[in-house]
């Protein structure tokens, strides 16, 4: 049997991400680096790494022509990025959101779907075992019907993360398209589509030209209810990132910040404690609830993703979100920021 040969991969933004991306691709059998752009000459991932460093995407297809390309710049870059690597006929892996804008997404569905390349939003969190099992068991009706779920996703951004300036302004700042994206992608994979929502922000604390702290209210499709705190400007364990530990970046604390509560049981993330009434035991609040525990393997999700890209570019498999479904998530982000701005309840469809 032949051996598969490695796929070709660049990566364009050398920050944190796509640096992160870059070492990944450099360490992973299956796959090969043949580059790094950025607009900033000073990034020397490229010069670490060991492959050509490039002041502009285009350049650096014409001359390694790669198989395929992590896209890890600013959101509102996606779209030409996207665009010309659809017409060279190289497939792209868009880290979140997908664009600064439906238009801008709908302009990267069109391009890819008329050069049929294939796109994968980077909402990695799908690919987390956790998230994974957490699915299962409210899509399973193990929690019998789904009533709400609440979320929290509070931390403490240091100071010279805002030294980039695109990050204190509209339209690729904020926590809302930056983070809380995330949030949004991870609610619609684990209880379905969300229907309305109704959001309130503060930049109180930080003064900037986008917010730091967010209120949410959702329902879902289902009839589901569920509520977002956010803030990135509070020292706490209860994120996400923290909570879970997937990222050794973030400092790790054995908390949990979310809960889904079922008409059978609640279920509390990410240390997957299951809270029910005995098998056909008395319910109601006098009698006595029994925990129990989900053990999972836990495994990074972004190595899952990155071999996930390396099938679909082979052809192997079809993107696990594609690009009409990075805009749906897109799409919640924006409703939220629509809310903020006109102070009532947003409903999805008018996104």
């Amino acid at each position: 049997m032949a051996e598969t040969k490695p796929v070709r991969l660049a990566v364009a933004g050398a920050g944190l991400i796509g640096s992160k991306h870059a070492r990944l691709i450099a360490t992973l059998s299956g796959c090969h680096l043949v580059g790094i752009a950025d607009v900033d000459a000073s990034r020397d991932a490229a010069g670490q790494l060991g492959v050509p460093f490039y002041l502009d995407v285009e350049t650096l297809i014409e001359r390694e022509s790669p198989d395929g390309l992590i896209v890890a710049t600013p959101n509102g870059t996606h779209a030409l990025i996207a665009e010309l690597c659809a017409k060279r006929s190289v497939h792209v892996l868009i880290e979140k959101p997908i664009a600064a804008s439906l238009h801008e997404a709908d302009q990267i569905v069109d391009a890819a779907e008329r050069n049929q390349v294939q796109v994968l939003v980077g909402h990695h969190r799908r690919y987390n075992p956790l998230v994974q099992e957490t699915r299962s068991i409210v899509q399973s009706g193990e929690l019998g019907r789904l009533v709400a779920v609440s979320m929290m996703w509070a931390l403490l951004k240091p100071a010279e993360y805002y030294e980039a300036e695109w990050r204190c302004r509209r339209p690729d700042g904020g926590p809302a398209l930056i983070n809380l994206i995330h949030e949004f992608d991870s609610l619609r994979f684990i209880c379905g589509e969300i229907r309305e929502v109704y959001a309130q922000s503060s930049c109180a604390t930080r003064k900037l030209g986008v917010e730091d702290s967010l209120s949410i209210a959702l329902s879902f499709a289902n009839g589901a209810l569920g509520s977002i705190v956010a803030s990135d400007a509070t020292p706490s364990p209860w994120s996400y990132e923290a909570a879970t530990g997937e990222n050794p970046h973030y400092f790790h604390a054995e908390e949990n910040c979310y809960y889904f509560l079922g008409s059978l049981g609640s279920l509390a993330f990410p240390r997957m404690e299951m809270w029910r009434y005995a098998n056909n035991g008395p319910s109601g609040w006098q009698h006595p609830l029994e925990k129990s525990r989900c053990e999972i393997t836990k495994s990074d999700p972004l190595v899952a993703q990155l071999q996930h890209f390396c099938r679909v570019v082979r052809g192997e498999e079809l993107p696990l979100i594609d690009a009409r479904e990075g805009r749906r998530s897109l799409a919640v982000a924006l409703a939220v920021l629509e809310s903020i701005e006109r102070q009532q309840p947003v409903p999805l469809s008018s996104v």
